[in-house]
């Protein structure tokens, strides 16, 4: 098991370093991942998906996870383009307090007082990131958007909660291919022409090991340990994903920042030790990928 938390970690790690390595753009990463994501999952749970879900009545509810699925993916992916990897896995650490409130909107669960001071924590640690509040500064349109990005990955686990009536491997089938078809609307802003060997190995890591293998690895890991040793083991993503930016891309954040990023992982990590349940859905269906 040691051997699985640890491979998955990495790779989960390396998927912001890669994005920010490869000259492909965010639509060009896009599309490729997801096209190779909707084949490899129809072609090995073929008997297990609904292809004729469409005809259903609540087949919207899968479309919308599609969209959302989309947004998540292609802001989370600029956000890294513009600002990079550190910055980026900072904004997105913030998706288990943003699931909180979302699912005490939608679904009527009760918010704690520990949960509004992990809220608090993450927004002093967001003030503390950010060098200005001028938008056309790289790192403030980076982190404004990797906190877009982990607020549409939040809605995620709530849309599929809501869409119960189709089976797991439906939801995540559609929320791939359905994405993968917003995508190729943006086609004509993909770009392959430009694409050296070591983009192309970049893209073919991010469709199999970043989009198919770690999951299926962090499938085993969610099933056979307590919610709270894979929370604890989820944000350990985080710091690693940033050293690993420092070691192979150089990147550096003031001693400010760091300090901020340090406020954001502890509020994340409080949370998430206080109320996994949306995570643990979200781990469950999320693992089939």
């Amino acid at each position: 098991m040691l051997f699985e938390i640890c491979i998955s970690v990495l790779i989960f790690s390396l998927i912001p370093i890669t994005v920010k390595f490869t000259n492909a753009n965010a639509f060009t990463i896009g599309f490729f991942r997801l096209l190779i994501a909707s084949i490899l999952v129809s072609f090995f749970w073929n008997k297990k998906i609904n292809f004729k879900a469409y005809k259903k009545k609540n087949f919207w509810k899968l479309v919308f996870i599609g969209l959302a699925f989309f947004f998540h993916w292609i802001t989370y992916t600029y956000s890294i383009k513009i600002a990079g990897p550190s910055i980026c896995v900072l904004g997105m650490a913030t998706y288990g307090v943003q699931l909180i409130f979302y699912g005490a909107y939608f679904l009527g669960h009760k918010i704690t007082k520990k949960n509004l001071i992990c809220l608090v924590l993450i927004l002093i640690g967001v003030v503390l990131v950010i060098p200005s509040w001028d938008f056309h500064d790289r790192t403030t349109l980076g982190l404004g958007l990797a906190l877009l990005s982990a607020s549409f990955y939040s809605t995620i686990p709530i849309l599929l909660q809501k869409s119960h009536e189709f089976s797991q491997e439906t939801r995540i089938f559609h929320q791939f291919s359905i994405a993968f078809l917003c995508y190729l609307a943006f086609f004509p802003m993909t770009d392959w022409t430009s694409l050296m060997t070591a983009d192309w190995s970049a893209l073919v890591f991010l469709a199999v090991m970043g989009t198919f293998v770690a999951h299926s690895l962090w499938s085993k890991i969610v099933s056979q340990l307590p919610t709270t040793t894979t929370g604890i083991i989820y944000y350990l993503i985080t710091p690693l994903a940033m050293i690993l930016a420092a070691l192979i891309l150089g990147e550096e954040l003031t001693t400010i920042q760091q300090i901020g990023g340090g406020v954001i992982l502890g509020g994340a990590l409080i949370n998430s030790l206080n109320h996994n349940r949306f995570i643990t859905a979200y781990n469950k269906i999320k693992s089939k990928t």
